[in-house]
């Protein structure tokens, strides 16, 4: 039986690699990788090409509003990857046992979901590890500013230290017909949704405004003016959403657009811009 390792993002395909190849029980099963981030923009019929194109145009939008990118062939590597995510069943095997590897993370829920839909006509053993679930249970700890110990909890792979994912694996489950056929009916529900912000809610994704983090920037925007990456990476680090700096930065500048924000520097670029309460 072949078998197969899904991953939601690229620091998560980076820690399962690294592990595997020095792993002699591992290197010989496959890992796919889902590259994207279900948290934000559109889901609307992702699993046709009609929806691949409007994510297309929204996170192209998005990227260069932001400074993100700046160049035609990062662009075309969005359009590259979206079809690489619709193509993902192709090149599983009936009859293969797929892995899935998530945290309690928004985007790994609706990723569980794309695969599942994705993957329905096919003969296929699914088994899931959730390293949140894993963290809780072996008592994860990181140490703080003044070197102590502290719990916390890893919410995505691309978090989990490399020592820990062989340890992780074997706490793997089964996944039911049942449970795989909410997943696809879940999936059904969503990409027929037409909004752009999704959160992790009591373990249960819910849509919410574009505008749900602006509370939380406004509250970590001083007086005086601070570097907006320092204010942005404040609001990541205290909010229990993974959620990227990028949307972030964009709502920063919708809160400049709407006065609620004042800036000097360059507005399109994070790293180059402070801001204030006005």
């Amino acid at each position: 039986m072949d078998v197969i390792h899904m991953s939601f993002g690229d620091s998560a395909y980076g820690n399962l690699k690294y592990v595997f190849q020095k792993s002699k029980e591992h290197q010989n099963e496959q890992i796919i990788c889902i590259n994207e981030d279900f948290s934000i923009g559109p889901l609307y019929k992702l699993e046709s090409e009609e929806g691949m194109q409007e994510r297309k145009q929204w996170l192209k939008q998005l990227l260069t509003q932001t400074g993100s990118v700046s160049d035609t062939d990062y662009l075309d590597w969005i359009e590259t990857t979206l079809k690489n995510n619709l193509q993902v069943a192709i090149g599983i095997p009936n009859n293969s046992k797929v892995i899935l590897w998530h945290g309690d993370n928004t985007s790994d829920e609706i990723g569980l979901r794309f695969v599942a839909f994705l993957l329905q006509n096919k003969s296929i053993q699914f088994e899931t590890v959730n390293v949140t679930v894993y963290s809780r249970y072996i008592g994860f700890t990181v140490r703080d500013l003044q070197n102590k110990e502290v719990p916390d909890v890893i919410r995505s792979l691309g978090e989990m230290p490399p020592n820990l994912i062989l340890d992780a694996l074997q706490m793997k489950k089964s996944v039911s017909n049942i449970k795989i056929e909410i997943l696809i009916n879940d999936w059904k529900e969503w990409s027929q949704t037409k909004g752009i912000l999704r959160i992790l809610l009591d373990g249960k994704v819910v849509a919410v405004s574009e505008d749900y983090y602006d509370a939380s920037i406004l509250e970590n925007t001083p007086n005086e003016y601070q570097r907006a990456s320092y204010v942005v990476g404040e609001v990541m680090g205290k909010i229990e959403q993974c959620i990227g700096d990028t949307y972030l930065t964009f709502r920063v500048q919708q809160l400049i657009q709407q006065r609620k924000l004042s800036y000097q520097g360059d507005v399109g670029f994070l790293s180059k811009m402070e801001i204030r309460l006005p």
